[in-house]
């Protein structure tokens, strides 16, 4: 069951829903956005810099990275307002987007090191930055079109552990291709070829791995109803522009609480990501671009080396934050790490020695796991499928006001109130970050219609229905999906789980745990041993995170009536069963155990859509 074909298909019959994604299938899936994010981290780490080489003063940083904001602002929209109703049966709707957004940015990475003059090097940058929006969003949206809501935790992780991947492998190309002795001369143009091996590798980098995730991953085709609402969408640039301006208007309450929030955060990156280099330059390296020489030289190996050090920290931090926003709400999570992102660059902008700048890095890598992870799966979950591509856009239009608002204005507040000091621009960006903490906190969590299912901003909403919550399982897959689920409930009703496996009497005819039945059919599990086997596969998953209470249970006899006499008369208990994995032939809603369960239950029974897992039959020709 792998996404491995680009072939684009369509479900079969009337099936909409998503099918489940494998691990691998996910992985894949999210591969390109190492690339893409190695090519964004040149233009944080490497950009500014070869500006300053190629004759740029530092006070012109700010409008000269004009081009990231005002890029952002109209192609990132507009593209993800056309790809929401773009549909080719070869190409697919997000796919078209992210490969021609990826080869533009390699062609312009290929291209760049070899600018000798300000003006070209700054068309590059627009050029290079067009690409990158071309590609983010709809790659963004083709996460969310592909995962059913249930996975779009777990994929919007994997690709912020392949941002932080490629990040991280950017920065640190800057700072080891410094120190190898036969790139460290200076070519015509005052590059030194160092940074141009590390445009080369992003070159390739991004071209490899984009090409290879959309080839390998499938798009499902959009219904005939779908097709039919997408054609009778008024077309051209005024009608995608009314589209933006329409999902503005209804746009959940809760993302205009985190523009609020966005407006001094982005802003404060941007001005870390200019002049980090020259804030190390003062405070550690006696350099400056103007002096130029081999201590300037470090000063940007070493700028690249810190933010490779903060996104190493973000792969890492971003494995526990979705699910602390769960339990605590995204609103103090993110809070919390704004404040540690502010502590972090104050004492930054005070540090005299470079190792101990490496630490103030963790501050920041776990503010960025938050920033790049928890608003986009927010969004995600909230907003309507068909409309995901334009509202990541208008997401990220969020970011870009607030950088634009920087590049126009910095540069006056550079000479005129810091004293064109780079540690002191450090220092201001330190202060935004614990202003954005504190409005993060000021903001209130919406409205229960508004409020993201998967990571609320608000702290997490218990249920309290349930004493018990009981499930079979026979250890196949469709039995473990439906435990899974059951975990769920129970753990956000603290409620007791109970996992019964039910057998018959061992008449010789046993069969591995791990046995998988023909499609369609009921699984018999035959004496003690192996139902023991297959208990024991079906709640090794669980812990005490995912269910407070967890009792297991083998009963001799029939598996519809086991689970009937786990739950006794109590009305205050719940059963959980799947809809197809225990004993449904081909057209029929409710295996035999389910069928018997429903019409005899005394309690709440939750039927689980088990056939979900069914991947192969709803992708088949």
């Amino acid at each position: 069951m792998t996404a491995t074909t680009s072939e684009s298909i369509s479900p079969a019959g009337q099936v909409e829903r998503k099918p489940l994604m494998t691990g691998s299938a996910i992985l894949m899936m999210n591969l390109g956005f190492f690339g893409v994010q190695f090519s964004f981290g040149l233009t944080q780490s490497a950009v500014n810099p070869l500006f300053l080489l190629i004759g740029a003063d530092p006070d012109q940083l700010p409008i000269l990275n004009l081009a990231g904001p005002v890029t952002g602002l109209i192609i990132q929209p507009l593209i993800g307002a056309i790809s929401d109703r773009t549909w080719s049966p070869r190409w697919g709707r997000r796919r078209p987007f992210v490969t021609a957004g990826a080869i533009l940015c390699a062609i312009i990475l290929f291209v760049f090191p070899f600018v000798g003059v300000l003006w070209a090097g700054v068309l590059c940058f627009w050029l290079l930055d067009a690409g990158n929006n071309t590609s983010m969003e709809p790659y963004r949206a083709f996460i969310s079109d592909r995962l059913p809501k249930s996975q779009l935790a777990r994929g919007f992780l994997t690709q912020s552990m392949f941002t932080g991947a490629g990040a991280v492998l950017a920065n640190v190309s800057l700072f080891l291709l410094q120190k190898v002795s036969a790139l460290d001369k200076t070519a015509g143009n005052g590059v030194p070829y160092w940074m141009y091996v590390c445009f080369m590798i992003g070159t390739v980098c991004i071209l490899l791995t984009v090409l290879t995730a959309m080839a390998r991953t499938k798009e499902i085709a959009p219904t005939d109803e779908e097709l039919a609402e997408m054609r009778a969408q008024p077309k051209g640039v005024g009608g995608f522009v009314r589209d933006i301006a329409d999902a503005v208007r209804t746009m959940p309450v809760a993302m205009h609480k985190i523009g609020v929030v966005f407006l001094f955060q982005w802003y404060a990156m941007f001005v870390y990501w200019q002049f980090l280099a020259v804030s190390l330059g003062e405070t550690i390296f006696d350099a400056n671009p103007e002096q130029g020489g081999p201590a300037w030289d470090s000063a940007i190996a070493w700028s690249g080396l810190m933010n490779g050090a903060y996104n190493f920290v973000t792969m890492i931090s971003a494995l526990f934050l979705i699910g602390l926003s769960r339990q605590l709400g995204a609103k103090r999570v993110h809070a919390i790490a704004l404040a540690l992102a502010s502590v972090a660059l104050i004492w930054l902008a005070h540090i005299s020695n470079q190792y101990v700048a490496l630490i103030s890095m963790i501050g920041l890598g776990i503010f960025w796991a938050s920033a790049v992870g928890v608003p986009y799966l927010m969004v995600a979950s909230m907003v309507p499928a068909k409309r995901t591509g334009v509202y990541m856009g208008i997401l990220n239009m969020m970011i870009v006001v607030p950088m634009l608002i920087e590049t126009v204005t910095f540069g006056w507040i550079f000479n005129t109130f810091l004293d064109g000091k780079g540690s002191n621009a450090i220092l201001v960006a330190g202060v935004l970050m614990g202003v954005g903490a504190v409005a993060m906190l000021w903001v209130n969590p919406p409205d229960e219609a508004d409020e993201s299912p998967i990571v609320p901003l608000g702290s997490k909403r218990s249920i309290s229905v349930y004493d018990r919550v009981v499930v079979g399982s026979d250890g196949t897959a469709t039995s473990l999906y439906a435990v899974d689920r059951a975990a769920e409930v129970a753990q956000a009703a603290q409620a007791k789980l109970v996992v019964v496996t039910a057998y018959r009497a061992d008449s010789g005819k046993s069969e591995p745990a791990n046995t998988e039945p023909p499609a369609g059919s009921h699984r018999d599990i035959f004496g003690v041993d192996t139902a023991r086997e297959a208990l024991e596969k079906s709640v090794t998953g669980l812990t005490r995170e995912r269910a407070r209470y967890i009792e297991q249970r083998l009963v001799e006899g029939d598996p519809a009536q086991a689970l009937l006499d786990t739950v006794g008369a109590n009305p205050a208990n719940l059963i959980v069963v799947g809809n197809r994995g225990l004993g449904a032939s081909e057209g029929q809603m409710l295996g035999s155990v389910p069928a018997g369960v429903v019409r005899n239950a005394v309690c709440d029974v939750l039927v689980v859509q088990t056939s979900a897992l069914d991947e192969e039959r709803l992708f088949k020709a």
